[in-house]
């Protein structure tokens, strides 16, 4: 009778066991199934965005600063393109960039204020070479969650990027929401990257 018993409550145990198992799973599935990448192009809403008026979760982007970026738009009719892009499925992750055309006088301004910018090193961080088609103004660097800067033309226009993630990689195909040519030369912040395999080693 005992054993009986005893074959009753391992079945029970192992069924509640299993059971939790398959609640924890399947909630799980569904938070990671439910998050969305959420992309916004309305130059209007930048400031929900972008920088200290940002709202709450646009605002610590991992502690990286993003004041390379303008702290707001002047002038509408200057911008070319902008794009921001948010991703949430364990950890947030950011990609942004803004293509402003500025007149002599603002871009003047606006290059002054990035060449003052302490900016970091960078190079060899994800398998990054350097710019190729822009010359790089400022950059805010970290080797684990990515990076803040602005390069130009030489021309007025002036491009600023913020590529933020976690875990040394993004969880979505950054290059469907983004212009390469924006892109540092090399850099590669997908799922596996050398960088990533390297560095998870430590």
């Amino acid at each position: 009778m005992k054993k009986k018993y005893i074959i009753i409550l391992i079945s029970a145990l192992i069924f509640i066991i299993l059971a939790r198992i398959l609640l924890i799973s399947g909630l799980l599935y569904l938070a990671f199934s439910s998050s969305e990448i959420k992309v916004n192009t309305d130059i209007n809403k930048y400031n929900n965005y972008i920088g200290e008026k940002a709202k709450e979760e646009y605002q610590n982007k991992w502690g990286i600063d993003e004041s390379i970026f303008p702290k707001k738009i002047n002038n509408i009719n200057e911008v070319e393109d902008y794009k921001m892009v948010y991703y949430n499925p364990w950890d947030a992750q950011y990609l942004s960039y803004l293509v402003v055309n500025y007149n002599d006088y603002e871009y003047q301004n606006e290059i002054e204020r990035l060449q003052k910018y302490e900016s970091t090193k960078y190079l060899g961080y994800y398998g990054v070479r350097g710019f190729d088609k822009y010359a790089l103004l400022a950059m805010e660097a970290d080797s684990y969650n990515g990076f803040v800067y602005a390069i130009t033309d030489g021309n007025n226009k002036i491009i600023y990027v913020e590529l933020i993630f976690c875990n040394y990689q993004f969880d979505f195909d950054y290059e469907n929401y983004i212009n390469k040519d924006y892109l540092p030369v090399g850099f590669n912040a997908k799922e596996n990257n050398p960088y990533q395999i390297i560095h998870q080693k430590y």
